[in-house]
């Protein structure tokens, strides 16, 4: 009898801290799953990219390496030029 009730009290000490657990990794795979759902919306899978977009982007950075056109570094580099632009 004894043996049963310090099983009972083991287990009602355990009982919330598994339960903690098994509600945080709920948690996490729901907002995880939510993450992933935004990624797709966001994102398209690289397979769906067009080729031509892909092609655009690298003739973009070429030229942009080649100093044929402007870059910047931060959204403040941007604003700073564009306000100079208005002067």
């Amino acid at each position: 009898m004894m043996k049963k009730m310090d099983e009972q009290k083991l287990a009602d000490r355990i009982a919330p801290i598994v339960e903690r657990k098994i509600e945080a990794r709920m948690k996490h795979r729901i907002v995880q799953s939510i993450i992933d759902a935004l990624d797709e919306q966001t994102y398209p899978p690289e397979e769906m990219i067009r080729e031509e977009y892909v092609k655009e982007v690298h003739e973009a950075e070429k030229r942009v390496k080649r100093k044929e056109c402007k870059s910047f570094k931060n959204r403040d580099e941007l604003l700073d030029y564009l306000n100079k632009l208005r002067e």
